[in-house]
């Protein structure tokens, strides 16, 4: 029983880091990916950024966004960590190049799995002799 408690407990971080840790793809985002995932992107920045790469192409380096109207040094600063020019969140619940599910599927993903183990463990002979030992 403290194994299921742990494994949950391991599995509510894992969703709280797989929320907040997912890039967003600058080339191809929309202005929704853009707002809820970059902190300090709003409407009208969402909207230049996507203006800009239109006029101009895709960004060939993370700093080429600091020529957004808006976006200057303070603002690239906070959210290039969160930023890519090829992989991430590009539409709704999808992720561009690498394909890669949305923060929350991944995380479901995860704790369904740990759940599976921490079933199968319970279960198992191995882990009611040791309950035993304890």
């Amino acid at each position: 029983m403290k194994y299921l408690a742990s494994i949950i407990l391991i599995a509510g971080s894992l969703l709280a880091t797989s929320v907040f840790a997912e890039m967003v793809n600058i080339n191809k985002a929309n202005a929704e990916i853009m707002q809820k995932n970059l902190k300090g992107i709003g409407t009208k920045k969402a909207a230049a950024i996507i203006s800009y790469r239109t006029e101009h192409g895709e960004f060939k380096k993370l700093e080429d966004i600091k020529e957004v109207k808006g976006i200057g040094d303070a603002l690239f600063e906070k959210i290039k960590a969160d930023i890519s020019l090829d992989q991430g969140l590009s539409v709704e619940g999808a992720a561009g190049a690498e394909g890669k599910a949305s923060p929350e599927k991944k995380a479901e993903e995860k704790l369904t799995k740990l759940e599976d183990k921490a079933a199968k463990e319970e279960k198992s002979p191995a882990s009611k002799a040791t309950e035993k030992v304890e």
